[in-house]
């Protein structure tokens, strides 16, 4: 006889399993086994919440905020709440933390991980992010990175770009006396050197820079800094009153005040003395002024005389404050900029034109004296012939 086939007959050897089956002895592939080695970050959206696994040992190591949450929640806490941020970003940052590996999509997308970076104080991450915004900078968005570097640090006027020396020495020892001093260490020395060649690419293409409606969203601040430059690349100085014609009227606009020469020159202060109005021809100084009267009418009257006759009024005719005034519209601009900070490939000197990197040491030469450069160039010489001999 055949008999049915049955699953829980004795027959089949089957009579003491369980009605439910065999018990599983893998942790299902949903919900991923958490014995302390990982920890869970909520991120909490505007609509709903995400959660984020993060190797528990790469953030305690990576010595950063996220690693501070840990510490300070408990070691038996395996869950954190995380505000304010994108989830894709911070999944990114964490994916950083544990992978020492990251790759940006835009400039935009850099910022935005350099934010992450700065809120969180992962150092080495600051640092990847400044040579990866210098690298891709460009004309196009030098003037996000610009304003970024002022929302996210605290910003000074950059000092000199740290000087590097002209020859190697083949000694040893000299090598080392020198090396780690050429270039920045620390987050806040990178920032600068970052902010430096933001001025400096502004400075190379100035006029398609003030074409761009960004420049008229600056903060008088950030406007300041950039129009003070001795170095703007400008075939007139009418692109220089142009922008700051059309930056005043935005500002007028922005505080909801009567657009008259008055509030605008209030609203430039002292920018209004930034243009070389002395290198300018007389008409494209009365075409100047029929856009916006930036000087008061002595003043302009002065300009206007001086643009027109070429007269050069003694000394006993000019006030102090009138001689200063002259000399400063009269100033002409650098024909080349200085070079950038080396921190990426773009930076490097070897990538700009054999004239401008002449012109960058001449300016060197000037500012330091020509007896001090070749007294330090000749003692530092010796010492590295002496620093050879005896070692």
């Amino acid at each position: 006889m055949v008999q049915p086939f049955n699953n829980h007959s004795e027959a089949n050897g089957g009579g003491d399993r369980p009605r439910n089956g065999p018990l599983p002895t893998a942790p299902p592939l949903d919900a991923p086994a958490n014995d302390g080695q990982l920890v869970e970050f909520l991120v909490l959206g505007n609509k709903e919440n995400y959660a984020v696994h993060a190797d528990r040992k790469a953030i305690l190591d990576s010595n950063t905020g996220l690693a501070q949450m840990l510490t300070g929640g408990g070691a038996g806490d395996s869950k954190h709440v995380v505000r304010g941020v994108d989830r894709d970003n911070f999944v990114t940052f964490v994916r950083y933390l544990e992978t020492k590996f990251i790759k940006f999509d835009s400039p935009t997308h850099t910022l935005e991980m350099l934010e992450l970076a700065t809120r969180y104080q992962c150092r080495q991450l600051e640092i990847h992010c400044v040579k990866e915004l210098d690298n891709n900078l460009h004309v196009d968005h030098v003037l996000e990175v610009y304003r970024a570097l002022w929302f996210y640090n605290s910003i000074a006027t950059p000092k000199a770009p740290p000087k590097e020396p002209k020859r190697r020495s083949r000694c040893p020892r000299a090598q080392k006396s020198t090396a780690g001093h050429s270039g920045p260490l620390t987050p806040e020395e990178y920032f600068a050197a970052l902010l430096a060649n933001c001025l400096q690419l502004i400075d190379m293409h100035a006029e398609e820079v003030f074409g761009q409606e960004a420049m008229l969203t600056l903060r008088f601040p950030e406007l300041e800094m950039i129009v003070k430059r001795d170095a703007l690349q400008l075939c007139s100085e009418t692109v220089l009153v142009d922008l700051l014609s059309r930056w005043s009227l935005e500002d007028c606009k922005r505080k909801h005040v009567d657009p008259t020469t008055e509030n605008r020159r209030r609203a430039l202060g002292a920018l209004c003395y930034a243009p070389r109005y002395l290198t300018m021809t007389r008409r494209e100084f009365d075409a100047a002024r029929e856009r916006i009267e930036l000087l008061d009418p002595a003043e302009s009257q002065l300009v206007g005389d001086i643009l027109t006759s070429g007269m050069r009024r003694s000394a006993s005719n000019l006030t102090p404050e009138q001689q200063a005034l002259v000399a400063r519209f009269r100033a002409p601009r650098p024909d080349f900029p200085l070079l950038p900070v080396p921190l990426s490939a773009r930076s490097q000197p070897r990538n700009y034109p054999k004239k401008m990197r002449k012109a960058a040491e001449e300016a060197e030469r000037a500012r330091d004296g020509p007896k001090k450069g070749c007294c330090n160039r000749l003692l530092l010489n010796c010492c590295s012939v002496f620093a050879c001999i005896f070692d």
